[in-house]
């Protein structure tokens, strides 16, 4: 209960601040990140980029330390929510490739906005749903049930709708939000338990989730690859790819597999061009604690 109120006062203040104090706030957050992270948790993370993307152990704790602090930001942009509106969103944001999703909404069939833990993927949802297009975020439920409930609220506020990834009432609202064709926003670099196709991703095995492949197939939605990078002047850039779909052949598993994959590329290039972008620290490959042998 604390925490919740302590966030909406949080965001009260972040709204009022001038950008040089947004900016010390962010650089604290990320410091107190990295510091209480546990330290398995960062050897895992710069191990993982040392074998994904090739670079020294100095470089890739660097990275590792980046992607934290960045997480700073992403707080403070969060917290200032209640600013966002249509009007201005395109001072915040510039989205390139914004014909890509004009012209899969004007299809009438839905739009599935697959993206990854990368830059800021809740100012990401938001940017979409300020642009006027009704939008359902799947996510996972937090352990804290005020802490969910705070940030459903600023997720809501910017026009966004919510469902969780786990039981029957997630599912109907999916199925309602495709069908009513609007849109609805994927998260699918992380492993998430559920059914999932086995693609490498930097030649590691990975499990990714079938979600946007399978759902293109049920409901012939075109699928739209979307990832949100950080400016150094505090703007951002979302960046849209051509869509991908996934078509009904008698090979149901191999179309899935063959977009699936096509998804994994981009990710790969993604990471690849600014990989502190990318939340490291998460256990994607759900070996951290038995590779280094620590427990939180």
């Amino acid at each position: 209960m604390v925490g919740y109120y302590l966030v909406k006062l949080f965001s009260k203040i972040m709204c009022l601040l001038p950008l040089w104090l947004r900016k010390l706030f962010a650089k604290f957050v990320g410091s107190v990140a990295v510091m209480v992270v546990p330290e398995w948790r960062m050897q895992m993370a710069q191990t993982n980029i040392e074998e994904c993307l090739g670079v020294a152990p100095a470089r890739a704790r660097q990275i590792a330390d980046d992607s934290l602090h960045r997480f700073g930001r992403m707080v403070v942009e969060v917290l200032r929510f209640p600013l966002l509106n249509k009007d201005n969103i395109g001072q915040n944001v510039t989205v390139e490739g914004l014909e890509y999703l004009e012209a899969a909404y004007a299809q009438g069939k839905g739009v599935i906005m697959a993206t990854g833990h990368y830059g800021n993927w809740e100012l990401l949802g938001a940017t979409v749903a300020l642009h006027g297009y009704p939008m359902l975020s799947i996510t996972r439920k937090q352990n804290n049930g005020y802490m969910d409930k705070a940030i459903n609220e600023f997720r809501q506020m910017v026009g966004q709708q919510v469902t969780y990834n786990r039981g029957g009432h997630g599912l109907l609202a999916i199925s309602r939000m495709l069908k009513e064709k609007k849109l609805l926003g994927v998260l699918y670099d992380q492993d998430t338990n559920d059914d999932g196709v086995e693609i490498d991703l930097f030649g590691k095995r990975s499990i990714i989730p079938l979600v946007p492949a399978a759902l293109s197939r049920i409901y012939g939605s075109n699928i739209l690859t979307i990832f949100l990078h950080n400016n150094d002047d505090w703007t951002c850039t979302a960046k849209i790819y051509p869509p991908l779909y996934t078509p009904k052949t008698k090979n149901k598993q191999e179309d899935f597999y063959q977009v699936t994959r096509q998804l994994v590329t981009i990710l790969e290039q993604e990471i690849i061009a600014h990989p502190e972008m990318w939340f490291w620290v998460h256990d994607r490959w759900k070996d951290g604690r038995q590779r280094f042998g620590k427990k939180k």
